[in-house]
């Protein structure tokens, strides 16, 4: 007999859900090339596919010149960071996407964390990191957090919002998530003004992750540097996929298929908070309401056994990893000490194998003590 695994590691949608939206998306791609014919197969349309930007445009409330579409929102973050005097400083989450954070390090920035409490950052942190180190800009994924599963709530995140633009800085709220609430409630709007703030987001978790497509909203102000920086950097993003996604989410279909996927994911989320409220209660500070991730810490497992945890997890069969490079590197000795910080992801797993995985893992804990 086959000895169960759980693998906590992977931030993948859910098998079935690439499998439902599949003849859509094979579909939408002939339709788009008949549609848009040799324009979505030349050079051009730097900035994204013109139809696609006017879509993105109308969702929020701004002149589609604004909007950036490009190859998935890691790609136009880069972008939006590449166009950053060199060696800025970079606010971010105490914990947070570690591609982005990588990505800003590559680029010569400089990167200083903020706690973040069950709410949103620490405002009180925020504001005297903002006063002192006067930093360019600020990045953060205000709904259902990544790797934490917060979601901000609207007096914090407008308070930042206010911290920024006193202080003339960036604000940058990657919302790639805002979609993908499952309690039955909806995460509220961001509101962009010409100042900002600046908003990137992917459909790569609402569409497929092989498609490949994301954008960003720039202030006007900022619009012609952008495109600059842009110019030099690529020529055109993948316009096949970008005239489907236009067409997908003006026919409908996509928020069709955004409610299958909250009535999909919804059993696993509360599998998940059952399960983390049911082993590890004082570890698990609030419930997860959406998106893809959750985060866990093991204050008995210290840096120096932390591999020998994460290999007895794995005999117990459960695949987890440290999360350290999510955590900013300034504040990663302080976080160190509080014991090892794990990332869990959800959506590809059934509720039982959730549930399974989290008490093997309070199993393992235990024999840490």
């Amino acid at each position: 007999m086959e000895k169960k695994s759980v693998n906590f590691l992977r931030g993948v949608p859910a098998h079935e859900a690439l499998e439902k939206i599949l003849p859509a998306v094979s579909k939408g791609y002939e339709t788009a090339v008949r549609k848009y014919g040799a324009d979505v197969l030349q050079y051009g349309h730097f900035t994204g596919f013109k139809p696609l930007r006017e879509v993105l445009g109308n969702l929020h409330g701004v002149d589609a010149n604004r909007v950036v579409a490009g190859n998935g929102g890691l790609e136009v973050i880069s972008l939006f960071f590449k166009s950053l005097p060199k060696q800025s400083l970079i606010l971010v989450e105490e914990a947070s996407y570690d591609r982005v954070l990588l990505d800003a390090v590559r680029y010569g920035h400089k990167l200083a964390g903020v706690p973040l409490i069950p709410g949103g950052v620490d405002l009180d942190r925020f504001k005297d990191a903002v006063e002192k180190m006067k930093p360019k800009a600020f990045y953060g994924i205000p709904f259902h957090q990544n790797p934490t599963g917060i979601t901000y709530s609207r007096d914090n995140r407008k308070a930042v919002e206010r911290i920024c633009k006193k202080n003339n800085m960036f604000c940058i709220w990657d919302i790639c998530y805002q979609s993908l609430r499952y309690d039955g409630k909806a995460n509220d709007t961001v509101e962009i003004s010409d100042w900002g703030p600046v908003i990137a987001s992917s459909f790569t978790k609402t569409i497929t992750p092989g498609t490949k497509c994301g954008y960003i909203i720039v202030p006007q102000d900022y619009v012609n540097h952008f495109t600059q920086v842009i110019a030099n950097t690529r020529i055109n993003p993948n316009l096949p996929t970008q005239g489907f996604i236009a067409d997908f989410i003006q026919s409908g279909q996509y928020d069709e298929y955004l409610q299958y996927l909250i009535r999909l994911y919804r059993p696993r989320m509360d599998a998940l908070n059952h399960a983390l409220r049911a082993h590890f209660p004082s570890d698990f500070s609030s419930a997860v309401t959406g998106g893809f991730f959750a985060a866990l810490t093991f204050p008995n497992v210290s840096k120096e056994n932390e591999a020998a945890f994460i290999e007895s997890a794995r005999k117990n069969g459960v695949s987890i990893a440290p999360a350290w490079d999510a955590v900013a590197q300034d504040v990663r000795d302080d976080k160190q000490k509080k014991g090892l910080f794990i990332r869990l992801t959800f959506p590809a797993l059934d509720p039982e194998s959730i549930e399974w995985g989290i008490l093997k893992l309070k199993e393992t804990a235990d024999s840490f003590r």
